[in-house]
C-alpha cells in the first residue's frame, strides 16, 4: 500500500480518536466538574506507569524486529518473533497488575480510591494484547480505523446515557477503559493465525536485553509524561489536576496529528536504515520534519491565541483557570514531535537504545526537580513550565545525537524557518485585529480567527515558495487530473 493511502487511513484513525474526546470532554467536564474530573485523570496518570510496565517495550521493539523479518521476506521468522513478544507481554502484564494491586493497598490515598484504580487496572491485564506494532509493520491502518471508529461510536452512546452527575465518575472511568479492552481482544483474535504454537522452536532470551532497555526508555518517558499530573494530585489536590487536565487536553489531542506521518513512515525508515540507503532515509526524514513544521506552527499559534475560546467552549466557565496553563504548555508541541521522531524513528533503528535511555533518565530528573520547586510556587502553571522546559531540552539533545549520526543532514532549513515567520506574521494580524475578529461569541470567533490566520499563513508560505506546500499542491493536482 502506498504512503499516501497509509497516511490517509492513519490520519482518519487519529481523527476518529480525536473527535471522541472533542465531543465528550465538553459534556464530561460540565457534569463531573474540576474535582471529580481530577480524580479520574489522577488515577489514570498513576496507572499509566503500570501500562508501560505491562508491555515491556514490546510495541517499539516489535516494529523494528518485525520490519526486519518482513523486509527479507522471512515469514516463519516473522511469526516466531511475533509470538515470542506476545507471550513476553502476557507475563509482564500479569506481573504489572499484581504490582499495581500491591501499590494500591500500600499507599493510603490510593486505597481510598481503590475502585477506580481497579477499573483502570483492568486495562493493565489486557495491555499485553496491544499489538499495534503488528498492524504498523503490515501497514494495515484501514482495519485499525474501522475497529476504532465502531467502538468509539458505541461508547459515545453509553456516555451520554449513563454519566449524569458528579458521582458517576466511576462510570466515566469504565467508559475510558472498556473500549480499549474490547479493541485489544478484537486485535488478538484477528491475528490468532500469526501465533507460532511450536514453543520448542521459540527463543525468548534473544529479546530480553533489548526489550528491557527499550522498556526503561519508554518508562522514563512515561514518568515525565505523567509525573506532572501525579505530583499535582499529591502536592496540591484533585481540583488542580482537573484544571491542568483541561489545559493539556487539547495539546494531547493534536499532537498525534503532527506525529501521524511518523507512524506511517516508520517501516520504510527502518528499511532504509538497515539497507544503508541514506538518500532515501533523508527523503523520509525531510518529509516528516517539513510536515511537522508546516502543521505544528499554525496549530501551536492557534491554540495559544484561541485558548480562552477553546477552554470555555470545551470545558466550561468553571475551567477558566486553565486558560493561562494551556497557553504556557502549547509551545512544546513542535519540540515533542521532532524529538519523538528523532528518538523513536531514527535512533532506535540505529540500535541507540542506551543513548535514548540516558537522555530519558536525564529528562526524568530535570522534570521531577522542576516540578518539585515550581508546583508549590505556581501550581498547575508551574507543572506546565516544567514540562515545556524538559521537553525542549530533551528534544534538542535528540536532534544533536541524530546530527552526530548523520553529519551532512540539515535540520534547520529555509523551508522550516518560513512557517515560523509566516506564523508570527499571521499571529500579529490576529492580535492587531483581535477586537474585530472576536466580536461574535466564542464559537464564531474560533472559526473566524482560524480562517483569517490560515489565509495569512498559507499566503506567506505560497509567496515565499515553500517547497513542501508547492509539492503538496502539485501532488493534489496530479490526483485530480487522474480522476
Amino acid at each position: 500500500m502506498s504512503v499516501s493511502k497509509n497516511y490517509f487511513y492513519n490520519v482518519m484513525l487519529i481523527i476518529s480518536n480525536t473527535i471522541f474526546p472533542i465531543i465528550t470532554f465538553p459534556y464530561v467536564s460540565r457534569v463531573l466538574m474540576p474535582e471529580y474530573l481530577g480524580k479520574v485523570y489522577f488515577v489514570q496518570g498513576v496507572v499509566a506507569y503500570f501500562l508501560i510496565l505491562a508491555v515491556l517495550g514490546v510495541p517499539n521493539y516489535g516494529i523494528r524486529e518485525l520490519s526486519k523479518a518482513k523486509g527479507i521476506g522471512d515469514w516463519v521468522e516473522f511469526k516466531k518473533i511475533y509470538t515470542e513478544l506476545l507471550f513476553m507481554a502476557i507475563l509482564s502484564s500479569i506481573g504489572a497488575f499484581l504490582l499495581l494491586v500491591g501499590t494500591i493497598h500500600l499507599y493510603g490515598r490510593f486505597e481510598k480510591e481503590k475502585l477506580i484504580f481497579y477499573i483502570f487496572g483492568a486495562q493493565v491485564l489486557f495491555e499485553c494484547f496491544h499489538i499495534n506494532h503488528y498492524f504498523v509493520v503490515m501497514e494495515n491502518h484501514k482495519r485499525r480505523l474501522i475497529r476504532s471508529f465502531t467502538i468509539r461510536i458505541l461508547s459515545l452512546g453509553f456516555l451520554f446515557t449513563l454519566v449524569k452527575k458528579p458521582s458517576d465518575y466511576y462510570i466515566y472511568a469504565l467508559l475510558l477503559v472498556v473500549p480499549e479492552i474490547i479493541a485489544r481482544i478484537i486485535d488478538i483474535y484477528t491475528t490468532r493465525n500469526e501465533i507460532w504454537w511450536n514453543f520448542k522452536e521459540l527463543n525468548f532470551k534473544r529479546h530480553i536485553r533489548k526489550t528491557l532497555v527499550i522498556f526503561l526508555y519508554i518508562f522514563t518517558i512515561g514518568i515525565y509524561g505523567s509525573i506532572d499530573t501525579t505530583m499535582l494530585g499529591i502536592m496540591v489536590g484533585d481540583r488542580e489536576v482537573g484544571l491542568y487536565t483541561a489545559a493539556v487536553k487539547m495539546n494531547k489531542m493534536v499532537l498525534p496529528v503532527i506525529l501521524s506521518l511518523a507512524m506511517v513512515l516508520s517501516p520504510r525508515i527502518i528499511g532504509a536504515i538497515k539497507r544503508e540507503e541514506k538518500k532515501k532515509l533523508y527523503t523520509y526524514m525531510n518529509l516528516f520534519i517539513d510536515f511537522a513544521f508546516i502543521i505544528g506552527v499554525p496549530v501551536t499559534a492557534l491554540l495559544i491565541l484561541l485558548a480562552p475560546e477553546l477552554t470555555l467552549l470545551f470545558s466550561g466557565e468553571r475551567f477558566r483557570g486553565a486558560i493561562e496553563t494551556m497557553q504556557i504548555m502549547t509551545p512544546y508541541l513542535i519540540f515533542v514531535a521532532v524529538g519523538t521522531f528523532m528518538g523513536g524513528q531514527i535512533m532506535l533503528p540505529r540500535d541507540k537504545e542506551k543513548s535514548i535511555l540516558y537522555i530519558s533518565i536525564c529528562g526524568v530528573f530535570i522534570n521531577i526537580g522542576l516540578n518539585y520547586f515550581m508546583i508549590p510556587l505556581w501550581g498547575r502553571n508551574g507543572a506546565a513550565i516544567a514540562t515545556v522546559i524538559t521537553e525542549t531540552i530533551i528534544s534538542i539533545i535528540k536532534v544533536y545525537q541524530v546530527k552526530h549520526l548523520y553529519k551532512d543532514y540539515k535540520v534547520l532549513t529555509r523551508d522550516r524557518l518560513l512557517p515560523i515567520l509566516s506564523g508570527i506574521i499571521a499571529s500579529g494580524g490576529v492580535i492587531f485585529l483581535g477586537k474585530y475578529l472576536r466580536a461574535y461569541g466564542n464559537f464564531l470567533s474560533l472559526i473566524i480567527v482560524s480562517i483569517f490566520f490560515m489565509i495569512i499563513y498559507g499566503l506567506g508560505l505560497y509567496i515565499s515558495r515553500n517547497k513542501f506546500l508547492l509539492d503538496g499542491i502539485k501532488f493534489l493536482k496530479g490526483k485530480l487530473r487522474k480522476r
